[in-house]
């Protein structure tokens, strides 16, 4: 098939779908922007893009684009979205989606509306041991009933010292902190693994109120650095999940998943060596005790764990980007979509709801 042409606009975290795209058959990066000239060059040469922007419209211009990443800050995903609409383009898109819930379903409804395809790149889906997860869950390791889902994701990313203040600091950029930062993959783990919230309940917190800028000027922080979420799902199910980017000395993820026959453990901590295949351990029938399990070749195959770092663009990204381009060859649907990006944005926006009304509210 004829190559799919992409542009990608966005720096930073726009390495790994530059890296997922490279590691993709049929597909081809003609297009990079970022706003600073110099890092744009030097991303685009580092990548062998030919082209290279530092604005967005410019990009989306570029004679024969199929599809975009969109990989900038939350409060542009909406209008980037609808640019990248009137020029025909799919649609690959970080998270979260958007601000609110009406951003997002407002970018659903105009992709859906427009024939393109459309995702949102929860990328941890394709982790090896995450993956397999799911499938033992749907075969009913845990039994018919699930009970209790408890996650935790602690890192020290807002603690690093020396760290200064961007925009991932403001609420009228970022939309969110650590819940937009890591809650909404753990939202749409949850969701995904299991089904969806009902009703949540949340706590936030802002350990560290200010930071230093360029300048050395303190400026406020406005966004959380750490929640508690708790959520009842459409099963019945009761959900608790910790989040911090304050955690000190920390970089660990869990996820562990009760039902009325069995448990599973997903764990994912890059202090462990092959960390970036994750880890399960399971317990049901007569087992005592939780029990590693070993996650088929399927999974891992063409996985070098040697450097984690790029294997996190070239295997696990790479997995989303191969979906996407086959949706778009191909004239599928495709998923993580938009419409779960929604559903994940509509559980972030109740969360925040919660932390300031202190009260349940209905997703």
């Amino acid at each position: 098939m004829t190559a799919v042409k992409i542009g990608v606009i966005g720096g930073g975290f726009g390495t790994q779908h530059l890296q997922g795209y490279g590691a993709t058959e049929d597909a081809e990066v003609v297009a990079f922007c970022q706003r600073t000239p110099d890092n744009a060059e030097a991303t685009a040469k580092a990548f062998g893009v030919p082209h290279v922007y530092t604005d967005y419209r410019q990009l989306l211009g570029h004679p024969g684009l199929d599809a975009v990443s969109i990989v900038a800050p939350p409060h542009l995903h909406a209008e980037m979205v609808q640019a990248a609409v009137e020029q025909g383009l799919h649609l690959l898109c970080e998270k979260p989606l958007a601000m609110d819930a009406a951003q997002a379903e407002t970018m659903l409804s105009r992709a859906e509306a427009a024939g393109r395809v459309h995702m949102t790149a929860f990328n941890h889906r394709h982790i090896p041991a995450l993956a397999y997860m799911k499938e033992l869950l749907d075969d009913g390791y845990v039994g018919e009933r699930v009970y209790h889902i408890e996650s935790r994701w602690f890192s020290e990313n807002r603690a690093t010292p020396g760290l200064t203040h961007y925009w991932r600091h403001q609420r009228e950029l970022a939309g969110f902190g650590v819940m937009g930062d890591i809650g909404v993959h753990v939202v749409d783990r949850i969701r995904w693994l299991i089904g969806e919230f009902e009703s949540v309940w949340g706590h936030a917190d802002t350990f560290i109120p200010d930071l230093p800028d360029g300048a050395g000027t303190l400026r406020p922080v406005t966004v959380e650095d750490s929640f508690t979420l708790l959520g009842r799902l459409a099963g019945g199910a009761s959900a608790c999940v910790r989040l911090s980017a304050v955690a000190r000395k920390s970089n660990y993820q869990n996820l562990e998943v009760y039902g009325d026959a069995g448990m599973l453990r997903f764990v994912f901590d890059r202090n462990v060596k092959g960390w970036v295949r994750g880890q399960l351990w399971g317990a049901r029938g007569d087992t005592r005790s939780p029990e590693a399990l070993e996650i088929p070749d399927r999974y891992t195959r063409g996985l070098d764990d040697s450097d984690p770092q790029r294997a996190q663009g070239e295997f696990i990204f790479a997995k989303l980007t191969r979906d996407f381009v086959d949706a778009i060859q191909n004239g599928t649907t495709a998923a993580p979509s938009f419409a779960d990006g929604l559903a994940a944005q509509r559980v972030l926006d109740a969360a925040l709801r919660v932390a300031e009304e202190g009260q349940w509210v209905r997703v």
